[in-house]
């Protein structure tokens, strides 16, 4: 049986050289950090927490497993991501062994002094399970950057409509987090996850626990090398089928 449309070869070809070339280009540009001058005027701002009006704890119940989580304040957060980490990655392996199913995404984000000055742009941000991880190449930078304005969050959403937004988020964007810090754990059990409440700490501890009733994304980073990306990947599978089918 011969080819069916065979003038339609060269285009597939060249369309599958160009959606490589702009898959690759954007791969690596879709997580850029954005420079200093994109920075929204309310990421300036310190989180904001108080302890008027906190609820009482609550239980909440994700696959088939029930949590009591206990809030201890109010807390409102403004800063850009850095770097995060969801936790049903097939990397991470603790979530799944301590059956954590509130926690689904750990966020790196920076604020205040660290986003006025850019000196995020000269460092290097990643995550862990629980664990944001950075790095600067010499002691100007360090002296530049201040521990006191990045923070570690373990988000726990409230919803699945707060979920969603939550997994959308990505490196570069600037994002609004409103909640409440707490303490969190399976029901009845005798160990409980416990939040930082201070931006000061360090170590193991010094990560936020965020029960999140709004998310919100500011400003998104990089969105038209993200729109490249996925659009890359279309023209390639289209591409592809041509040469094979066609």
């Amino acid at each position: 049986m011969g080819e069916r449309a065979p003038w339609l070869r060269r285009p597939a070809r060249v369309a599958l050289a160009a959606a490589a070339l702009a898959f690759v280009v954007s791969l690596f540009l879709r997580n850029r950090l954005p420079d200093k001058s994109l920075i929204l005027e309310p990421l300036l701002q310190d989180p904001i927490q108080t302890a008027d009006g906190v609820p009482e704890p609550f239980d909440v119940t994700r696959k088939g497993f029930t949590y009591t989580v206990t809030p201890l304040f109010n807390y409102e957060l403004w800063g850009m991501i850095v770097s995060y980490h969801h936790s049903a990655s097939f990397v991470d392996i603790s979530h799944k062994q301590w059956n954590d199913y509130i926690n689904t995404k750990d966020v790196c984000v920076i604020w205040g002094r660290n986003v006025e000055t850019g000196v995020y742009q000269r460092m290097k941000f990643r995550n862990r399970d629980f664990t944001c991880y950075y790095r600067y190449p010499d002691r100007e930078t360090g002296e530049l950057f201040t521990e006191n304005c990045l923070s570690n969050n373990h988000l726990l959403p409230a919803d699945g409509f707060v979920a969603a937004a939550v997994k959308r988020a990505r490196k570069g964007d600037q994002v609004r987090i409103k909640g409440w810090l707490v303490s969190y754990g399976i029901k009845d059990a005798p160990y409980a996850r416990g939040s930082s409440t201070v931006r000061t700490d360090r170590g193991n501890g010094a990560c936020e626990v965020v029960y999140v009733t709004e998310f919100e994304v500011l400003r998104e980073a990089n969105a038209g090398w993200r729109t490249l990306h996925k659009m890359s990947l279309a023209v390639a599978g289209l591409a592809l089928a041509a040469l094979i089918f066609l």
